[in-house]
Order: C-alpha cells, then sequence, then structure tokens
C-alpha cells in the first residue's frame, strides 16, 4: 500500500477541504502567475464539458483568485498541445504557494460515442473546489507559468443503474511548472506502408524502484501519426509506450512498442523518438470483474502490461489503461482489440481518506493470455 502525497500532483475527490490549512509565505514584493488547462485522450466519449467558474491559489490571508474563466470547456478539445488560459498574468505576493483550486459551477457533462448527452455528477465534497497540492516559488517581478493536466481518461467513473449509466467526476490532475518540464516528440508509423498512424494512444511512462511503470503524460497522435508528450518533469527517465488502435468504424490494431528510457534533465530537457509498428492481424481480449466492489469514495484503474523489449533488457510496461465500470452488485473491466500474446493485468483501487490523503492499493499481478477471437476472463481482488 503506498501513500501518495506528492507536491505536484494530487487525485481529488470527496472530502479535500482537509487538505493543508497553510497558504503561501509573504517575502516581500509581488510577482505574477499564469495559469493554462491541458488534458489526455480518453476513449468512449465525444465530448467531456467541464464549467470552470475560477481558479484560484491559497495565500497568506486567505485564497487568491487568478482568474475567472466562467466558461464550460471540452476537456477532449484540449489535447495534443492545445490548452485553455484559466489566468493571465494575476498579480499575487511573493514567496511559496502550497494549494491551487478549480472552483466548479453546474452543467457538467459528457458526450456518448452514440451523440446521447449524459450529466456529469460532481460529489458533494467538491463544491468548494478541485484542490491541488503545490510546491510553487513565486518571485517578486517574475511571472510564474503554471500548467493543469485533467486526466480525463482517469478522472470519469461509471456507475451503472439498470439501462442507463451515471457518470461521476472523480479529477485526477497534476500541476506543473512549465520551466521545470521537457518532452518528447516524434512520428508513429505503419512499417509496411511507412504512412502516419493517427488516433493513436502514446504514453510517457517511468519505472518505479521496483520497477512497475507509472504513466506520467498521455496524448495521441496526430492525421499524420505525430505526438509531443509534454509537461514531463525533469530529473526522470521516460519511455514512450504505444499499442497503436487505429480507425472508426473498423480497428486496427498494431503490436506494441516501447522506446528506450529519455533521462530529462534542465540540460537536455527536449527528445525525439520515433518508431514504425507492425499490424496485427489477430486480436482478441481481456476482461474481468473486480472485488471486493469500489467504495463511494474509491475508484479503481485497471491496467493492461506486456512485457517490451529496451536496450536495457526487457520491462512490464502498460499498453493499454481503463477505469472500472460499477454496476448494481459488480465491477467490471474489459479490453478489446488487443493482439494475440502474453500479457498481464493489474488493477490501483484510489481511496480519499478522512484527512484529506489519498491511498493508492495495487491488486496483484494476474497473466492474461489473448488469443485469435476470444475474451480471456482474469478478475482481480484487493
Amino acid at each position: 500500500m503506498l501513500n501518495w502525497r506528492t507536491p505536484f500532483s494530487l487525485v481529488a475527490g470527496l472530502g479535500l477541504a482537509l487538505l493543508m490549512a497553510c497558504g503561501g509565505s509573504n517575502s516581500g514584493g509581488s510577482g505574477t502567475m499564469s495559469v493554462h488547462l491541458a488534458d489526455g485522450p480518453i476513449a468512449g466519449y465525444q465530448e467531456i464539458n467541464v464549467n470552470i467558474q475560477s481558479v484560484e491559489i491559497s495565500g497568506p490571508g486567505g485564497w487568491i483568485t487568478l482568474g475567472t474563466p466562467n466558461k464550460t470547456l471540452n476537456l477532449l478539445n484540449l489535447v495534443g498541445g492545445v490548452s485553455e488560459t484559466l489566468a493571465a498574468g494575476a498579480t499575487l505576493p511573493a514567496g511559496r504557494y502550497q494549494q491551487i483550486r478549480l472552483v466548479l459551477g453546474t452543467g457538467n457533462t459528457v458526450k456518448l460515442e452514440d451523440g446521447s448527452v449524459q450529466p456529469l455528477k460532481v460529489p458533494s465534497g467538491l463544491q468548494s473546489g478541485i484542490k491541488l497540492i503545490v510546491n510553487f516559488d513565486v518571485a517578486a517581478g517574475t511571472t510564474k507559468d503554471v500548467w493543469i493536466d485533467f486526466d480525463a481518461a482517469h478522472s470519469i467513473q461509471v456507475v451503472q443503474a439498470g439501462a442507463s449509466g451515471q457518470y461521476i467526476l472523480r479529477p485526477t490532475i497534476r500541476a506543473y511548472d512549465k520551466v521545470a518540464t521537457g518532452s518528447i516528440s516524434g512520428i508513429l508509423t505503419d512499417a509496411a506502408t511507412s504512412t502516419g498512424l493517427a488516433g493513436a494512444t502514446v504514453y510517457a511512462e517511468a519505472l518505479d524502484g521496483a520497477g512497475n511503470p507509472i504513466i506520467s503524460r498521455s496524448t495521441v497522435t496526430d492525421a499524420n501519426g505525430a505526438y509531443t508528450l509534454d509537461l514531463l518533469p525533469v530529473g526522470s527517465t521516460y519511455h514512450v509506450v504505444s499499442q497503436p488502435l487505429t480507425g472508426t468504424t473498423t480497428l486496427k490494431a498494431y503490436e506494441a512498442k516501447a522506446s528506450d528510457g529519455f533521462a530529462l534533465n534542465a540540460t537536455t530537457p527536449v527528445f525525439t523518438y520515433s518508431a514504425a509498428f507492425t499490424a496485427s492481424a489477430a486480436t482478441g481480449g481481456v476482461s474481468g470483474g473486480l472485488t471486493p466492489m469500489a467504495a463511494s469514495n474509491q475508484s479503481d484503474q485497471v491496467n493492461l502490461l506486456q512485457s517490451l523489449a529496451t536496450s536495457s533488457g526487457s520491462h512490464s510496461f502498460i499498453v493499454r489503461t481503463a477505469m472500472a465500470t460499477l454496476g448494481a452488485s459488480t465491477e467490471t473491466y474489459g479490453f478489446a482489440n488487443v493482439p494475440v500474446g502474453a500479457y498481464s493485468v493489474r488493477a490501483v483501487r484510489t481511496t480519499l481518506n478522512a484527512d484529506g490523503s489519498i491511498t493508492a492499493t495495487a491488486s496483484a499481478v494476474q497473466p492474461a493470455t489473448v488469443s485469435i477471437g476470444a475474451t480471456v476472463t482474469v478478475n482481480l481482488g484487493f
């Protein structure tokens, strides 16, 4: 069991009012701050519309309003390098700041693949704002450029209720100081035709001390197969991982690949990685259940992993990821159009504790062999 309390990220949820009470420490003079919103890709939705009333930062005298966009934003428009400015050059006392919050309004919705629009429920505990723990120093006479990554792929939990589903916002949000980040970019192509692979999901993954992969950032390729994984904090090593799944009505799956590790630092914060992928004519699927079911203050992310070769040896990487779906009495997940081969599956349950801290509990890793035209059942337990 891991307690996640990182200085630049927070998985937000119910009860966040119990987060750190301290704000910024004033060091004299004033600076300015700009705040931008970006997002990663998610399948299964045409739109995710979130009404953002204001963005605020906790200062010595209380909350300081940095910007009041007062608008509904489709998060799925904020991918592939596109962003929305929430605050531009807001003045604030110089010093260190440790909390930012997004205050949401009403009218939050999701537009499903079939075109229907459903309400996106915001839990009552988020009415005071989605809070992020940060650690930003604003020097007098300078501008701090802050980027917020609203990770929609891991922020929407589906709770089925008969024939109609309920969609609950359980935000996964990270904030970055832009000057302390780097990027990896490149082009993904079909090995047989050399054409770009459009709409492929690409991950930047870091390996923890135990060798477990962690997704740091994700994006999708453009019409030419080009991608940019930006907002990667320097001081870490990242692998670019993709198992392309392209097309609209007819999906085409490709074998997964992982790059060698790119060590981003202040001197070399930018790298390039391009790769050609082999199409897989034979696919299957993986699905199963999770027990016990997630409670009202919990959400489950399920990762499909595969051992992929790099110059430093083979490592287990996440090739697909999805949020589990809650039913009346069961919780399930599923991955379709998966190239045949040996995989493993692992779930991570995020629990928001009463004190506002986040606890992440991982299930045991279970093997999964995908065969042609079949869906293998792999059940997971915590």
